[in-house]
């Protein structure tokens, strides 16, 4: 699996999924985004501690949660990285696979925390 996340300007986040889900209601995308926001923190730390402590179990139930979260920003590349981790974590199995995979998933996360803390503005902006 290769994942580019170093030296480029895309985009990570696809704001049409959620822009189309509340039919443009920006109140609502500023609601969601700022839970998104929240959520994603959380549940990346969650997952990291999980991996320190080879907690199988928590690490399936937050790989797949988080498949969820971040789908709702449009965010595609996380799939790959958070299947094979729910996977491993499902058998129980190959925990330094694992270790690999959420250094991944820490840089990649960094940077939607970052591209939505910039853009936010423009995504709820009304004209």
């Amino acid at each position: 699996m290769k994942i580019e996340t170093e030296n480029t300007t895309e985009n990570i986040c696809n704001i049409s999924y959620l822009t189309e889900m509340v039919h443009g209601n920006k109140t609502l995308m500023k609601e969601i985004i700022d839970e998104f926001q929240v959520q994603i923190s959380e549940e990346l730390k969650r997952i990291n501690d999980a991996v320190e402590n080879t907690n199988y179990q928590v690490i399936k139930n937050l790989a797949h949660t988080m498949k969820s979260t971040v789908s709702i920003m449009g965010v595609t590349i996380l799939t790959p990285v958070l299947n094979e981790m729910e996977d491993l974590a499902k058998n129980a199995n190959d925990i330094e696979k694992i270790k690999t995979l959420v250094i991944t998933l820490n840089i990649i996360c960094k940077k939607i925390i970052d591209e939505v803390a910039s853009n936010k503005h423009k995504y709820i902006e009304t004209k």
